[in-house]
């Protein structure tokens, strides 16, 4: 009778020998596969903001003078509706052949509200030898992180 019950007590043993086993196994690959998880979440909080925040570009205006003083850019920034605070917006003039340059606009201490425009004039030296035709588009910057180009360019007039 003895050695029967010892049959039975071996194969219990065996299966919690075996579910032991899984779970250190289920903990080896968890502690591997933890800090990647938690790398990016880390990569997706940070971005999170630029997520919520919407900004076009209703219209620009660029001339290209021979005379710098009757030269000009402008644009006009429209937000849109969502959340997140915006820093600073960098204006993105496109010419052809592959000429750019960015603007950098500081949002003023009024704050740039959902659903407000702003009008955007640099400096002409921020924005000369541009070969036409130029087009123009936004990115904003918040918390020191600058957002992907979150519309399609307008072209300007």
């Amino acid at each position: 009778m003895l050695n029967k019950n010892r049959k039975g007590v071996s194969e219990v043993v065996a299966n919690v020998l075996i579910v032991l086993l899984v779970i250190v196994g289920i903990a080896v690959i968890w502690s591997v596969v933890k800090p990647t998880i938690d790398k990016g979440a880390q990569g997706i909080q940070t971005g999170s903001e630029c997520l919520s925040i919407s900004l076009e570009p209703v219209s620009c205006a660029y001339t290209n003078a021979t005379n710098l003083a009757t030269s000009s850019a402008s644009a006009k920034i429209k937000r849109n509706s969502g959340g997140g605070s915006i820093d600073s917006i960098d204006v993105v003039f496109e010419g052809t052949g592959g000429t750019s340059k960015v603007y950098t606009y500081t949002i003023p201490t009024t704050g740039f509200d959902e659903l407000s425009t702003v009008d955007v004039t640099p400096v002409w030296a921020d924005v000369s030898g541009l070969a036409e035709p130029v087009t123009v588009n936004v990115a904003a910057r918040t918390g020191g992180q600058l957002c992907p180009l979150l519309s399609q360019p307008v072209t300007c007039a």
